[in-house]
């Protein structure tokens, strides 16, 4: 529900009896009469709100209040919210940018379960060779693996910053700043997929705020950067890349990746702004394809990833930016990946 302005004499917002900030929503008359005085003031706090953007934000990916079983399936209603944030709002710019993101994730939860499927149907047929079904039993482990990691990261990161736009869509900057705060009071009312004592939920990160006020001043280009540092360092890095065994997996692809041996079992390191997982030239933009590089390092992956929002800038400002819009528009109605 959007703001509205109370009649007059009904204040706008008010203290609660704890002094919390209690905001106008609407006034509803108590007696069916032509008597237009507001008979009762509704009003909502900052909580009200958060729990109500954090639940449209569940409904996407838990619908009746439990988690859709399959995460490709998941994914895919997560890049169709973000790509349809950014073509309701066009300042949204990371959400844009984030609807190509995702549904990379959703290319490498389609390679990791293709492999693991492929090693455990050549394992049956190894005829015996110990270390052939070793060998196809690792493959398949560590697929599994990272399909489970890849999706509680796709998980997590849309349940933490999908509500925050929608909370300054709905409710502005003003209100954006006096409510920030109060979002991490919503711990344990709401969907989490992350320890509280590795990554509180709403916990109020400088970012968040920055990049909003950003959006808001019209700075749209500064905002993407600025939302994706807490993206990528304050939630992914701290529920993925610190993890032992998530840096073991990364390494093992990129020494695969470069060395391309076994043939097929790597999957490449890119983002394609398409809605296609295959890269096309003018709009992929590729991780170093090199030993030392690590995906892991926040460094590294930063550089990346600003390099490929500065692509996204690029595209929206050219010739291509109604092939951008075409693939957004697909992958907001449910489409992309392939």
């Amino acid at each position: 529900m959007s703001d509205i302005n109370p009649p007059p004499g009904v204040p706008k917002t008010i203290k609660g009896p704890s002094g919390e900030t209690l905001f106008y929503v609407a006034t509803r008359k108590t007696t069916p009469t032509t008597d237009t005085t507001p008979k009762e003031v509704i009003v909502k706090t900052c909580a009200n709100h958060w729990l109500e953007v954090q639940k449209e934000a569940e409904a996407i990916v838990a619908p009746g209040g439990r988690l859709i079983a399959d995460p490709r399936a998941r994914n895919a209603r997560i890049n169709s919210a973000y790509a349809k944030l950014w073509l309701s709002d066009n300042r949204f710019q990371w959400a844009g940018l984030a609807a190509f993101a995702s549904k990379q994730v959703g290319c490498g939860l389609l390679h990791a379960n293709t492999l693991s499927q492929r090693a455990r149907q050549y394992d049956r047929v190894s005829g015996g060779d110990v270390g052939a079904s070793f060998a196809y039993d690792a493959i398949a482990a560590s697929s599994g693996e990272m399909f489970e990691l890849l999706a509680l990261g796709n998980t997590a990161l849309f349940l933490d910053i999908y509500p925050l736009h929608l909370f300054y869509q709905r409710y502005g900057i003003e209100r954006f700043k006096t409510c920030f705060k109060d979002r991490q009071n919503l711990a344990g009312k709401v969907l989490w997929p992350v320890d509280q004592k590795l990554l509180p939920f709403g916990y109020p990160f400088d970012e968040p705020l920055q990049g909003f006020e950003l959006i808001d001043q019209g700075r749209v280009s500064d905002s993407v950067l600025i939302i994706a540092r807490h993206e990528q360092l304050n939630v992914l890095q701290t529920i993925m890349y610190n993890r032992a065994d998530m840096q073991a997996l990364l390494r093992a692809n990129q020494a695969e990746w470069v060395i391309d041996m076994p043939s097929g079992i790597a999957a490449d390191i890119q983002l394609t702004l398409s809605a296609q997982c295959s890269p096309v030239s003018s709009m992929t933009e590729n991780f170093p394809r090199t030993l030392s590089a690590n995906l892991a390092d926040k460094d590294q992956r930063m550089a990346f990833v600003i390099r490929a929002a500065n692509r996204f800038k690029v595209l929206l400002h050219g010739q291509q930016r109604a092939e951008v819009e075409r693939s957004i528009q697909a992958i907001g109605s449910g489409g992309g990946i392939s």
